[in-house]
């Protein structure tokens, strides 16, 4: 029996009353064996033993399929089983070493089936641990806000250590030189108090600084009974302040890709069970343990996952805000280039969030199953800031021409004029100086001549203030255009030396019967769109932005084809598309930072989508739900002013072709 001696603990053996005169029972006396007496099933439920050997009294108390039932982790021997004469045993005629090597083959045979139940338990634990870990992973894999994935890490971290509190800090470097610890947050069973994230230097001097430098983990049994041998000390000024005891922690560091230390994790006060209550020195001292080998095993493994998606959150988030900073730098770029359209694009941002918002809790007929993520809108909001980033690639004389002719031609103009009046006068003067030659000419001869030199310089100066009136971005009247057609008619001198007031090119210019804008420079406005989407073309978007160029592309398509630059229909314009349409129209109508024309009320600009839908441009639907639910109010009471104020005009693409309706 002496090779059960290195079993861990003893094995209880219980038998009935027929086998207490047996010899055995003194070899196997010892520490290793336990042999116990009982007279019933009741008695041996006191000591849970690993062998029961039955004699004809106890089979007689209960059949053995009870028995087994009764105690199922026990090895059972009777006297049918071992086919023994229990006289003979009581006689001791049964050789004695045939008895201790069955009861020893009975002994091991119960700490096989001991250790393959622990082995499974383990297995089984093994199981549930790591399918915990991988879905604590892919939890804290999908969690992009810092303080929230903060907050799971530290609840999943008390949940596999059963501990009371636990607490973490992050590195930031100051600069290349200087590094603080910031404590960033802490969560507590046992009480509620406030928390403020503090910041203090990385030094050796404090737990988690000492961890975070030497990149090694720390398991104290009890933070006040610290050697006086190390550099760190455990600071008790919480314990103090709320009378709390902190005993067992376990700090572990927190690396990234590189193994660098990003942070510090530290659990504290590991319990006997996560519903006990830590108020006190009391408490503390009988509810808690300290941190052992098995738990800390799967908080390294937490802390490793921790780590890296700590590290994935916050590159993520920088490269949001680089993002957004991106975004908000093109808005400004475009806005400064037509200082006019200040604002728009972030008015135009908001109105489409809030109008897909409203679709997304509509009931329409064709938009009822219609439901935008928070992705899609986002997606849609940068969409809209974008949309008029390829202003930049038209000519600057044209994307801010106030007028319908270009800086400087109005005063060349008027320099011809000015010029053909000096003309009139010198022929004046050369014809009455032929009459003095011819004679003494009659008052009433100079006086015609006079009268049709001021009748002459007069028309010109008409001519000069009509041009100067067509010259205005507004609607051509037919008076004016008869004026327009007079002008330029106009010839002065010869055919060597003739003189027109304006060149065919001017007359074209002036002629635009709407806006500013000629048919060529109206295409350069409009190719403001394929710019756009060059440009966002070149950037790599990620696979949730990827339809930022298309989306953006389209928003001045109409659902008839008759809108540019590709004469889409309805089934092929995106709904985002769509939607950027009716809030780039009603912008561009009712916006009160145009220097060229007044702000349309809303009513009016209502009464135009409206009509735009019944003439098959815009989505009636969309129409329908951006006045329903008031879409329009969402850019009422902010300020969207970015660019300077400058005395300046502008063409917004959306403007010209929409006058039609003032």
């Amino acid at each position: 029996m002496n090779s059960l001696a290195n079993t861990e603990q003893p094995l209880t053996i219980a038998y009935g009353a027929s086998y207490a005169s047996s010899e055995v029972w003194k070899a196997l006396g010892s520490k290793t064996i336990l042999p116990t007496e009982i007279a019933s099933a009741t008695a041996a439920l006191r000591y849970n033993p690993a062998l029961i050997l039955l004699d004809h009294r106890l089979m007689r108390e209960m059949e053995l399929s009870k028995w087994v039932k009764k105690f199922p982790e026990a090895i059972f021997l009777c006297t049918e089983s071992m086919d023994l004469d229990v006289d003979l045993v009581l006689s001791n005629s049964l050789p004695f070493n045939q008895t201790a090597k069955m009861l020893e083959m009975a002994c091991y045979q119960w700490i096989l089936k001991s250790e393959k139940t622990e082995k499974a338990r383990m297995r089984d634990t093994s199981v549930t641990y790591l399918n915990k870990l991988v879905d604590i992973s892919i939890s804290l894999s999908a969690e992009d806000d810092l303080l929230t994935l903060l907050r799971k890490i530290l609840a999943e971290g008390q949940n596999i250590a059963c501990c009371d509190a636990a607490s973490l800090f992050l590195v930031d470097e100051i600069n290349d030189h200087d590094k603080e610890l910031v404590f960033k947050l802490t969560q507590n069973d046992s009480m509620d108090f406030p928390f403020e994230e503090n910041r203090f230097p990385l030094d050796g001097r404090s737990i988690a600084g000492y961890v975070a430098l030497s990149n090694s983990e720390l398991n104290i049994a009890d933070v006040y009974d610290i050697p006086k041998d190390v550099t760190y000390r455990f600071n008790r000024m919480f314990d103090q302040k709320t009378g709390y005891r902190t005993k067992s922690t376990f700090t572990i560091p927190l690396t990234d890709k590189m193994n660098s230390v990003i942070g510090v994790l530290q659990f504290i006060n590991r319990k006997k069970a996560r519903s006990l209550k830590v108020t006190d020195e009391k408490s503390a001292n009988v509810y808690t343990e300290p941190f052992d080998s098995d738990i800390n095993i799967l908080l390294r493994a937490l802390a490793s996952q921790a780590g890296i998606a700590i590290e994935n959150t916050i590159l993520h988030n920088d490269i949001k805000n680089l993002f957004e900073g991106f975004v908000n730098a093109s808005v400004s770029a475009i806005e400064q280039r037509d200082p006019t359209t200040s604002g728009h694009s972030f008015r135009v941002a908001d109105l489409c969030v809030n109008l897909a918002t409203s679709v997304s809790v509509s009931n329409l007929s064709q938009l009822k199953n219609v439901r935008f993520t928070d992705q899609e809108i986002k997606e849609l909001k940068y969409a809209a800031l974008l949309h008029d980033f390829g202003k930049v690639g038209v000519r600057e004389s044209v994307l801010v021409k106030e007028k319908k002719l270009g800086a400087g031609t109005l005063d060349s103009i008027h320099y011809r004029i000015l010029l053909a009046q000096e003309r009139l006068k010198s022929q004046a003067l050369s014809r009455q100086l032929d009459l003095y030659q011819q004679g003494q000419p009659s008052e009433a001869e100079i006086a015609t001549l006079q009268k049709q030199l001021q009748q002459d310089v007069l028309m010109l100066n008409k001519f000069y203030e009509s041009i100067v009136e067509v010259n205005e971005p507004s609607m051509l009247k037919q008076d004016n255009r008869d004026m327009l057609d007079r002008i330029s008619e106009y010839r002065l001198g010869s055919a060597e030396d003739e003189l027109s007031l304006i060149t065919p090119a001017e007359f074209n210019l002036l002629a635009i019967s709407k806006g500013s804008l000629s048919p060529e420079e109206r295409k350069q406005i409009e190719s403001h769109v394929v710019h756009t989407q060059n440009f966002l073309n070149h950037i790599p978007w990620t696979k949730e932005f990827q339809n930022i160029p298309t989306i953006a592309a389209a928003h001045h398509e109409k659902l008839d084809g008759s809108g540019y630059p590709y004469g889409m229909t309805d089934d092929e314009i995106p709904l985002c598309s769509k939607i950027m349409t009716i809030c780039d129209i009603y912008d561009a109508l009712t916006a009160s930072d145009r220097p060229y024309k007044p702000a349309m009320n809303t009513e009016r600009a209502i009464d135009i989508l409206v009509s735009e839908a019944k003439r098959n441009l815009l989505d009636n639907e969309l129409v329908e739900i951006f006045i329903e639910a008031k879409v329009f109010h969402v850019i009422d009471s902010s300020e969207y002013s970015t660019a300077p104020e400058v005395a300046v005009t502008g063409n917004h693409p959306c403007e010209p072709k929409l006058h039609q309706h003032d």
